[in-house]
C-alpha cells in the first residue's frame, strides 16, 4: 500500500487554469496544422506547359504562407504549455519549501495591515484637507489683493471728476 500512494505521489499532477487553457489552444494549432498540411499538399502531377508552348506559370505561394503561419503558432503554443507546466512545477515546490501559515496568525496580519491602510488613508486624508484649506485661503487672499489693486489702478486712472452713477434710477417727478 505503501508503494502505491508513492507512485501516485510520483503522478500527482496539478494542473491551473492557465495550463488547461493553454493545452486547450496547443490542441488546436495542432489540429490547424494538420488541416493545413491536408489541404494544401500539392498534387504529384507536373503543371501543364503554358499557353503557345510557354512555360508553365509558376506556383502559387499562398499556401506556403499559410503553412508558416500556422506552424508558428503550433509551435508558439506548445512552447507557452510548457512554460506553464513549468510555472506550475516551480510554484508547487515553492509552496511545499514554504512552511504553511497558521489561519489566525494570517487574520492577524490582515487585520494589521487593514489598520495601518486605514490610519494611512486618514492621514492623506488629513493632510488632503488642510492643503485645499490653504489653497483656498490663498486663493481668496490673492483675489480679494487683486480686486484692491484693480479698483485702485482705475481709481488712478479716472479724472477725479467722474460722473457718479446711481444703481436705481429715480423715479420721475409725477
Amino acid at each position: 500500500m505503501a508503494e502505491r500512494s508513492h507512485v501516485a505521489g510520483v503522478f500527482n499532477l496539478q494542473t491551473s487554469k492557465l495550463l488547461v487553457v493553454a493545452i486547450i489552444i496547443a490542441t488546436a494549432a495542432t489540429g490547424a496544422l494538420v488541416v493545413t498540411l491536408f489541404a494544401s499538399m500539392p498534387s504529384g502531377q507536373a503543371p501543364g506547359p503554358g499557353p503557345n508552348g510557354m512555360p508553365p506559370p509558376p506556383p502559387d505561394l499562398r499556401p506556403l504562407a499559410v503553412i508558416s503561419v500556422v506552424t508558428g503558432l503550433f509551435v508558439l503554443s506548445w512552447l507557452a504549455v510548457l512554460v506553464v507546466f513549468a510555472r506550475d512545477q516551480v510554484l508547487r515546490q515553492i509552496r511545499a519549501t514554504q512552511p504553511p501559515t497558521p489561519p489566525g496568525e494570517l487574520g492577524d496580519l490582515l487585520a494589521g495591515l487593514r489598520t495601518e491602510i486605514a490610519a494611512d488613508r486618514e492621514r492623506d486624508l488629513s493632510a488632503l484637507t488642510d492643503r485645499l484649506a490653504d489653497l483656498t485661503t490663498e486663493f481668496g487672499e490673492r483675489r480679494e489683493t487683486d480686486g484692491y489693486l484693480n479698483g485702485m489702478r482705475t481709481a488712478a486712472a479716472e479724472p477725479p471728476e467722474a460722473k457718479v452713477r446711481a444703481l436705481r434710477r429715480n423715479p420721475p417727478p409725477r
